[in-house]
């Protein structure tokens, strides 16, 4: 197949694709208005994320294999999730040690962007001309933090926002506690963790919360909707495609 100079692949998590299906859409409306073209191979499923998390190892090489499979046409690869393009920049490496070559192993996880981080630092862009009008407070995710390693990409997109008032903690470094088994394992710590977070947030006067990662926002959403506090959770990719 050949691609536009212009193309980038578009890989899509697997609890994104299940639950909140429109964001992918505001991602290729983000991508397109940069003059990208979305290459996204409706055989993908999974990277794989999940299976390692829990320990089941041959899953998660099948998987991940798969995924570099799917997307092996050495085109930047966009994941608008730190967990998940996370993962792939601090496991792959050893999960396929003496299993794929070792130059084309490093290629694929160097290839691999969080949405904000390929906006700001490989297209030099930090304003991408969408409009939201609310108070929101971006939680940095312990995938964006210590995984992925996510810089002050978010802040300077959101900041750069028509209309948003932005709303951070530079000190926070709670976690939401949702992802692994720890939340299903140790419920009355992770509610603990969770409203801790939830308050702060709440007393800055936030509209809604927002965060690099899915996996954060659909549980921080079902603790919210369960208290019915008023604050709304949404990804970023959707604010950076608003118009309103």
């Amino acid at each position: 197949m050949k691609y536009k100079n212009d193309t980038v692949n578009l890989f899509i998590p697997c609890s994104m694709d299940m639950f909140a299906p429109t964001i992918p859409i505001s991602v290729i409306k983000v991508l397109e208005h940069l003059g990208q073209s979305c290459f996204y191979n409706e055989e993908s499923t999974c990277c794989g994320r999940k299976f390692f998390m829990e320990g089941a190892e041959e899953e998660a090489i099948y998987l991940s294999n798969k995924l570099m499979t799917e997307f092996s046409n050495k085109l930047p690869l966009i994941i608008p999730s730190t967990a998940c393009s996370g993962y792939i920049k601090t496991h792959f490496k050893t999960l396929f040690e003496n299993i794929s070559v070792p130059a084309e192993l490093e290629f694929f996880v160097n290839n691999v962007y969080d949405l904000c981080d390929y906006i700001v630092n490989v297209k030099h862009v930090t304003c991408v001309d969408n409009t939201f009008n609310h108070r929101v407070f971006y939680f940095k995710s312990c995938a964006a933090r210590n995984m992925y390693n996510l810089g002050n990409e978010p802040e300077i997109l959101l900041k750069n926002t028509k209309g948003l008032d932005l709303l951070t903690d530079p000190d926070m470094i709670d976690c939401c506690s949702a992802n692994g088994q720890f939340a299903l394992q140790n419920p009355e710590v992770s509610d603990i963790m969770l409203s801790s977070l939830i308050d702060k947030i709440y007393r800055q006067g936030a509209q809604y919360v927002t965060s690099t990662d899915i996996h954060c926002l659909q549980y921080i959403d079902a603790y919210i909707q369960s208290e019915e506090i008023g604050i709304e959770v949404i990804h970023i990719a959707d604010i950076l495609a608003s118009k309103e």
